[in-house]
């Protein structure tokens, strides 16, 4: 049998001439000390010991050569058997104990020869093909009982082999902190179980592909014959003390354990789990727990509805929780009163679904909010996050900048102190990004987008809608800087996607004033017929966009110069202060606060500047816009660009100039030239007039405004005018590219299809084509389209 084998002469050489009275083979199974131990028989010329007990007998030539069972974790040598003169050749596993030693290894010395020695050096291989010493040096760890594999491949039996010979040491527990140690060895820290496997795998587990997929596969098998047995329980523990809560859960529901996976689900931290996993593997195993749980264990039910707000389902999770809850759960006053019959977590959560509801908290909810934060424990660092997550949210929705901002650096400082949560950390600095942008704050925004990614790219789990949120909010900063291709590809492609996830309501604002600009901004005639429409299934769910929408569709018609068609859009609105209301209001336009409200006055005093309607007080109501502290810079930028288009219509070329010189080094100092690209309209006739032109353009300030403008309104619509294209055959291009017949056109239009035929073939003559088909070849090649 050992002539087969390799006979280790120069590890043979170095232990016979060891000098130490106590000399162990101490490596894990595999590494062929059973083997070296009979070469040093022969060599010495004695018998070797395998019983669990030495006696007299194996004692020869003062040596004892012991060949320790594999079934013994702890072993004794009798003092009595010892003499001072006597040497102890000791075969063992790391994992076994010999005791009786420490007095003869004390005073004669000891020497271990460990797994390291054990290994195959590239000198030992000479003998073997160069192929063979490849494989047993590169895939099968330097390990000497893995030789026979490098001369023939038998997965099935090396798959029971290490099944058998290096898995039966392992606890379960260890079985399963090896599972994660094969699939990412960077998380898993020393075990004692590291000692039990060759040394050149542990350091080098990248290099050993074959073992590794092996030994992976044993470990699955393993894993698989606990599942029926009392290891269940065990398994699932050091799942969950592995960090791996889901997949305990997982293995528990497979076999329906469900209320213990309920209660490692409760230890996890419920719905927060959320925070530390992607959305699909949290999702498929928080959607497995019953109904009955639902309304047994709030922690269930409340990891259920954090998964259903993900995918967007706000109304699914009213109608969940108020069945489960009862219906004064929807009242978020009832909810967070000190005296209310629900839970702390209920609370906590009823605070979280505000975020998703389109809902203004008046000062008597704040207030709430305040008293409800007292209840908070002071290290409770991660809630206290939260509950500033919130805040942001909510004075965003008020207008309040200033509070918001004070509010995301109080989240900031307690995600610090909870530990490290990049995730958490990012939608803080996403939150930043929103409200800054929305101000007109733009510098400070791309700081906040800085921090955003960076912590973004820290969450080791897929996080697949939050990257999505990122590109959008970089798309919009890019767009701010004179650069809207990334945002047009955006909503192009991912828009849909984006909609149907979770989206808080100052988000969705956020995405739909972008959005629509863009649109405006490159498909302008087109921008009702198929205007945001993934984005309307919301309003199913109760959220409060509908207003929203219909202003931002108006805009997009105003910049279009369709402004009968945005007259009509804003009627149909339904707001407090109407039509009238607006064109006669001075002073209540200062304090108007509402979202909507405001946004809606200014489109009917932007119809109004444009229309130039004999109104002498039109310059006061934009100076009490100006004034209302809930206006934000943006809007402030628009005013004072509307005010100066007044004066210019009025012929005080004095006043248009300075005002639109103020106007640009504001829009300079913000970073906001997007509102110079959505304003254009008003801007253009300005800039036209050469004393106005002349005068702007002594200000550094004014120039590097005008010249990021100019890259922004490079778009599609603008080429074709230099074309030489006429608005209203720019209109029958992107119709056409649509994919649009002349009936519909005619119906989008409001004109005859004989109308349409006449500027169609004034539109081919112009491009020199016959035919449609032509023509949208010839558009996309010119990037008309």
């Amino acid at each position: 049998m050992k002539k087969n084998l390799l006979p280790r002469q120069l590890l043979r050489k170095r232990i016979i001439q060891d000098t130490a009275a106590v000399v162990f083979l101490r490596a894990p199974s595999g590494a062929g000390k059973s083997v070296l131990l009979e070469f040093l028989a022969e060599d010495f010329g004695v018998n070797i010991c395998c019983s669990a007990q030495i006696n007299k007998k194996y004692i020869q030539q003062n040596k004892i050569l012991w060949d320790v069972p594999i079934n013994l974790i702890e072993a004794e040598i009798l003092p009595d058997l010892i003499a001072d003169n006597m040497q102890l050749y000791i075969a063992c596993r790391p994992d076994q104990h010999i005791r009786g030693l420490a007095r003869h290894g004390l005073h004669h010395g000891v020497t271990v020869y460990g797994g390291e020695h054990f290994s195959f050096k590239s000198s030992e291989l000479t003998a073997l093909a160069p192929k063979q010493r490849q494989m047993v040096m590169q895939e099968f760890a330097q390990w000497p009982s893995f030789l026979p594999l490098a001369k023939k491949m038998d997965e099935r039996n090396c798959i029971a082999y290490l099944d058998e010979v290096f898995l039966a040491q392992f606890h379960p527990a260890e079985i399963i902190e090896l599972s994660i140690w094969l699939d990412n060895p960077k998380q898993q820290g020393r075990a004692r179980w590291h000692s039990l496997l060759p040394p050149s795998l542990i350091k080098n587990l990248d290099k050993n592909h074959l073992l590794r997929h092996l030994l992976k596969q044993a470990v699955k098998e393993k894993l698989e014959g606990y599942r029926k047995d009392e290891n269940l329980f065990e398994i699932a523990k050091a799942l969950e003390k592995a960090g791996q809560p889901l997949e305990a859960m997982r293995l528990l529901l497979d076999e329906n354990h469900e209320h213990n996976a309920a209660q490692i689900l409760k230890r996890a931290q419920g719905r927060e789990l959320i925070y530390e996993s992607d959305l699909e593997s949290f999702q498929d195993i928080i959607m497995r727990f019953s109904t009955q749980m639902l309304s047994d264990d709030e922690t269930v039910l409340f990891a259920v509805a954090r998964t259903l707000l993900k995918q967007g389902e706000l109304q699914r999770v009213r109608h969940l929780l108020m069945r489960h809850m009862g219906a004064d759960y929807i009242d978020p006053l009832k909810v967070l009163t000190r005296k209310s019959r629900f839970s702390f977590a209920a609370k906590t959560f009823r605070l979280t679904l505000m975020i998703s509801e389109d809902l203004t908290p008046s000062d008597t909810m704040i207030s709430r909010l305040g008293e409800f934060m007292a209840d908070y424990p002071m290290r409770a660092y991660g809630r206290w996050a939260g509950y500033y997550n919130s805040i942001i949210e909510f004075e965003v929705r008020r207008r309040n900048f200033r509070e918001a901002e004070a509010a995301a650096a109080r989240a900031l400082m307690y995600l610090k102190r909870s530990g490290d949560r990049p995730l958490l950390d990012f939608f803080i600095h996403l939150h930043q990004i929103v409200l800054r942008l929305m101000n007109g704050d733009v510098l400070l925004a791309c700081q906040a987008a800085i921090e955003a990614r960076s912590r973004l790219e820290q969450v080791s789990h897929p996080a697949v809608q939050e990257f999505r949120m990122l590109r959008l909010a970089e798309a919009c900063l890019d767009y701010e800087a004179g650069q809207p291709g990334d945002l047009l590809a955006f909503v192009n492609n991912e828009f849909e996607a984006f909609a149907a996830a979770e989206i808080w309501p100052s988000l969705m604002q956020f995405a739909l004033h972008y959005a629509s600009q863009i649109l405006a901004d490159n498909f302008p005639v087109a921008i009702r017929p198929g205007f945001l429409d993934h984005l309307w299934i919301h309003l199913s769910e109760g959220l409060q966009f509908n207003a929203m929408m219909e202003i931002r569709t108006a805009i997009a018609y105003q910049n279009a110069n369709r402004w009968q068609d945005a007259a009509l859009t804003l009627a149909a609105v339904r707001m407090p202060m109407g039509r009238t209301g607006v064109e006669s209001a001075i002073d209540e336009l200062s304090r108007i606060s509402r979202r909507d409200e405001i946004s809606f006055a200014m489109a009917w005093l932007r119809d109004a500047v444009h229309q130039w309607t004999p109104r002498s007080y039109l310059p006061k109501q934009l100076d009490a816009l100006l004034v209302n502290p809930k206006v934000t810079n943006r809007e402030k930028v628009a005013l004072q660009l509307w005010l100066s288009f007044a004066a210019f219509r009025r012929g005080e070329i004095a006043e248009a100039r300075a005002g639109l010189l103020s106007t640009l080094q504001t829009t300079k100092r913000l970073g906001c030239y997007g509102v110079l690209s959505e304003e254009r309209i008003f801007l253009s006739p300005l800039l036209k007039e050469k004393r106005i032109r002349s005068f702007i353009e002594t200000s550094p300030e004014a120039q590097t405004a005008l010249t990021v403008l100019t890259k922004a309104i490079d778009s599609p619509q603008a080429r074709a005018i230099q074309g030489g294209l006429s608005q209203r055959e720019i209109q029958m291009l992107q119709l056409l590219c649509s994919g649009m017949s002349n009936k519909r056109i005619a119906h989008t239009l409001s004109i005859s299809e004989v109308t349409v035929k006449f500027h169609l073939s004034n539109l081919y003559r112009k491009m020199g084509c016959r035919k449609r088909s032509e023509a949208l070849k010839s558009a996309l090649a010119l990037g008309w389209i």
